[in-house]
């Protein structure tokens, strides 16, 4: 492992090289796949017919045909399917006699196995319904689908050593994204990993340390780096010009875009000695004023300097941030990962005291109303039916909702406002489809007869914070972080938005609590070649889907916005409505 100086305890090393709070990589290595606090794997990403994985998956997909083919006990493909497969992927497996031959092939039958494309029944593997749907029509979903199967259990081996292992691939990614645009030899990643995950080392086999290392390694290189990173596109690896010299590995564009973080990482500089850097070691400015403070002072044991140092960390979190609109660390952290909870700045009512005005809520009732007791047939593709979805456009209108002048209905998919209120009404329990109809829920009923429109507004309000996809269908970069930071955005409208504001002042705000978001933006744009200004992008997000699709939606800002056709729907002002103030209201006591 590369030579840390004045190495502190196992969470500094590990927060100095992969750039994250300690309590953020915890929370990652608990969750790697949830988009608020580890990688936000998106749903599709175009241009991998090449990577791998998913050509190999395909082959194999494509080979099974519609019949299946036999296997051996273990799941094994016989010689012929094998030669097909490779044939598919222009491999040189001509002469193979099975998946020995071939490794490539059993990782792509293992793969596609664990996602659920292929089963195994009486001797036969034959293609599922999903492999036929995404080899046929949604392929740029392929990737991300066999990333989340990969992660959820080693494909090879198992016991203590392949579950630890295999458990070591979200600090492997985390290390590629922070080294990996440079080339590097992969004992550098080995024995970071081994540095910086004692635990494993102690499961590898071997009969000292020694060989338990080399152990690790050995395996390190095949199912982390070759049958994981080298295989899903992660990484491309370059041969060693001379045979005592090891290949190197970089990363691809790949690593960014299919497990963008969601946590800010602090960039290489920061861990690799450079000539300045060198000399000033790694100290932050926290540890620096640690170290100021405790030179300053004698204690009588270790356990009053541990307290001392815990009682300076706690306030340096708790004093007020410019960028944070004079919250601190602490406060930040509660409204993005408890925004409920009983200790946060932001106080969210159960009930609102009154019904707020709302289109979301509108169209709800509107539609409770029209299930009553028998419900209403849904299309074949589950969506609400046409004659009721034109009628529902006809009392949003006359109850003085703004519709735009080039819209056209003809399905419940181009009533977005009412597609979304379906969505959200079923995520929140009120609405259910059932032996294709929709029916309104017991749930509907008691929150009606217990609380009125207000219950269901509450309804409504969580289920659109905590499920709802706010970032689906709008084009912009994934951004999780805008939706994350909804408590955020609530109390910055109750404490600006008693007056008219621009409509970007909000976003800016936004802005610069969370500037991370230029770069992921940039990120997307680049690989997706579409020519604006990240900054600009992030903006546009912002507005539409905090300012227009979720307060506006929901009642809590009443919004001016452009008219001509080249600026119709920009948020021009915005301001609170009086119902942002009976929801929420901000924590006297702190």
């Amino acid at each position: 492992m590369p030579n840390r100086p004045d190495p502190q305890d196992l969470d500094d090393e590990r927060a100095h090289w992969t750039g994250l709070d300690p309590l953020d990589l915890r929370d990652l290595e608990r969750a790697p796949l949830d988009p608020y606090v580890g990688f936000d794997v998106p749903e599709r990403i175009e241009g991998t017919e090449e990577v791998p994985a998913v050509a190999s998956v395909l082959a194999v997909l494509a080979a099974l045909g519609d019949d299946g083919v036999r296997v051996a006990f273990d799941g094994a493909f016989d010689g012929e399917t094998v030669r097909a497969i490779g044939e598919l992927v222009g491999s040189r497996a001509a002469d193979a006699r099975g998946e020995e031959d071939a490794p490539f092939v059993r990782s792509a039958r293992r793969l596609a196995e664990a996602a659920g494309l292929i089963e195994r029944r009486v001797g036969r593997v034959r293609v599922t319904a999903a492999g036929r749907r995404l080899a046929a029509e949604d392929a740029d979903a392929l990737l991300p689908h066999l990333l989340r199967a990969w992660a959820r259990r080693p494909l090879d081996g198992s016991g203590r050593f392949a579950e630890a292992l295999h458990a070591t691939w979200p600090l492997t990614v985390l290390l590629l994204r922070r080294f990996g645009d440079d080339w590097r030899s992969p004992r550098f990643y080995a024995a970071l990993v081994a540095g910086l995950t004692p635990a494993v080392i102690a499961t590898a086999p071997g009969a000292g340390e020694e060989e338990a290392h080399q152990a690790f390694f050995d395996a390190f290189v095949v199912d982390i780096v070759l049958r994981f990173a080298a295989f899903l596109g992660l990484v491309e690896l370059a041969a060693a010009e001379h045979p005592d010299e090891e290949p190197e590995l970089r990363a691809t564009w790949l690593l960014d875009a299919l497990l963008p973080l969601s946590v800010e990482q602090a960039p290489a500089s920061d861990a690799l000695d450079d000539g300045e850097a060198a000399g000033e070691g790694i100290m932050s400015d926290l540890a620096d004023e640690i170290g100021d403070a405790l030179a300053e002072r004698e204690f009588d044991s270790d356990e009053e300097r541990d307290a001392f140092v815990a009682g300076l960390i706690a306030e340096r979190n708790a004093a007020p941030l410019d960028d944070f609109d004079g919250l601190s660390a602490d406060d930040m952290r509660r409204l993005l990962y408890e925004p409920l909870g009983a200790d946060g700045p932001l106080v969210v009512a159960d009930v609102p005291r009154s019904v707020p005005r709302s289109a979301l809520l509108h169209l709800v009732l509107d539609l409770a109303e029209a299930l009553g007791d028998a419900g209403l047939k849904a299309t074949a593709k589950g969506n609400l039916p046409r004659a009721y979805v034109l009628a529902a456009l006809e009392r949003y209108q006359e109850a003085g909702w703004r519709v735009s002048p080039y819209l056209s209905v003809r399905s419940e998919l181009d009533f977005a406002r009412l597609h979304v209120a379906r969505l959200v009404s079923r995520m929140a329990g009120l609405v259910t489809l059932r032996r294709g109809r929709w029916h309104a829920t017991r749930a509907l009923r008691r929150t009606l007869d217990r609380s009125g429109a207000a219950g269901v507004y509450a309804a409504l309000f969580h289920a659109f914070v905590t499920k709802y996809a706010w970032n689906s269908a709008d084009g912009y970069p994934n951004l999780d972080i805008v939706q994350a930071s909804w408590a955020y955005s609530l109390l910055q409208l109750l404490r600006h938005g008693a007056t008219w504001r621009d409509g970007a002042f909000y976003a800016e705000r936004f802005l610069r609590a969370f500037p991370q978001t230029v770069d992921e933006a940039a990120l997307d744009l680049r690989w997706r070649n579409w020519p604006r200004e990240p900054h600009d992008v992030v903006r546009s997000a912002y507005e539409l889907r905090v300012l227009r699709r979720f307060a506006d939606f929901l009642g809590l800002v009443e919004i001016e916005r452009g008219a001509s056709p080249g600026d119709y729907g920009r948020v021009v002002r915005v301001r609170a409505t009086p119902a942002l103030a009976e929801l929420v209201a901000e924590r006297t006591w702190r």
